[in-house]
């Protein structure tokens, strides 16, 4: 019988995982699956969690949570997981990006079937400065974005996301001076934010990739230049549909890596979470196939 280790973020769907998990144990365990369950305690706590079942012998470490559990639970998997051991995503989250990527839907029932299926595939995920992400990297304005929208407990969904980008907008427009080498070439100048993605969207709604490719062995390196304030509200309508791609100002690059040097400090996220408040220097890779999914 195959041996399944749920790892539950309690706190994740502002709550829905905690009340979603003996119903996703029983789904699980229904469909023939030797399952156990674990539950964090404390922020970063996903990741030994996972390091922990799949020492243990866990053929599949199954997540319930957002693309915050999801990240934690990529920096226990990589470097750790034999080849045969899987990583599954039961998306309960706020933006779910990086499920929704690998074609997921949000409902638990279809999660758990499709882990019980046992179809496996293998995609990528990326590395900067030592810390590994799934969906993608985020540094400048939208990883401010991240910092405001982290910090809010009162809303759901989009709302957070929308309340995030006027207070970034309000009190934290910068566009430091960088040096961008990817492995076609460099670009420098003033940059409003940069983005290096496996996935095609951030926040639940913002397609800051939309060709990107997670089975690719490449990254989509996304650069917008300078922008003001009414430039940068301009622009968000675009990303939200994707049609930024080609306009004057933005840069699309596929690379397999890409080390940023800024002039100033930079916030930076990894799949939503804010990693650095004041980075100067990134060193960001692609890790082809790095990851098995179940699902």
């Amino acid at each position: 019988m195959r041996r399944v280790h749920l790892v539950v973020n309690p706190r994740a769907g502002r709550g829905a995982a905690q009340r979603l998990a003996p119903a996703v144990l029983a789904r699980l365990c229904e469909r023939g699956l030797a399952c156990e369950v674990r539950a964090t305690r404390a922020p970063g706590e996903a990741s030994t969690l996972v390091a922990e079942a799949l020492r243990a012998g866990a053929s599949c470490v199954a997540i319930l949570g957002g693309d915050g559990t999801v990240n934690e639970a990529v920096n226990g998997y990589v470097g750790v997981a034999r080849e045969s051991q899987a990583l599954a995503l039961i998306p309960c989250g706020t933006g779910n990006d990086f499920a929704k990527m690998l074609g997921a839907s949000g409902n638990w029932r279809d999660a758990c079937d499709r882990i019980a299926d046992g179809l496996r595939r293998r995609v990528d995920a990326g590395r900067c400065n030592g810390r590994y992400f799934a969906n993608g990297i985020g540094a400048g304005f939208d990883a401010q974005v991240a910092i405001e929208a982290n910090g809010m407990r009162w809303l759901r969904g989009n709302a957070v996301y929308a309340v995030a980008l006027t207070r970034t907008l309000l009190l934290h427009h910068g566009t430091p001076y960088a040096r961008i080498a990817h492995d076609g070439g460099v670009l420098e100048g003033r940059i409003t934010m940069l983005a290096a993605a496996n996935g095609t969207t951030y926040g639940g709604a913002f397609r800051i990739a939309p060709g990107a490719d997670v089975a690719d062995g490449l990254l989509d390196l996304m650069v917008a230049d300078q922008l003001s304030r009414s430039g940068i509200l301009g622009f968000i309508p675009h990303v939200l549909r994707g049609t930024h791609v080609g306009r004057s100002g933005v840069t699309f690059v596929r690379t397999r890596r890409v080390v940023l040097d800024a002039e100033q400090p930079l916030a930076v996220h990894a799949d939503g979470e804010i990693i650095d408040r004041a980075a100067t220097r990134l060193e960001i890779e692609v890790l082809p196939g790095a990851l098995l999914v179940a699902g």
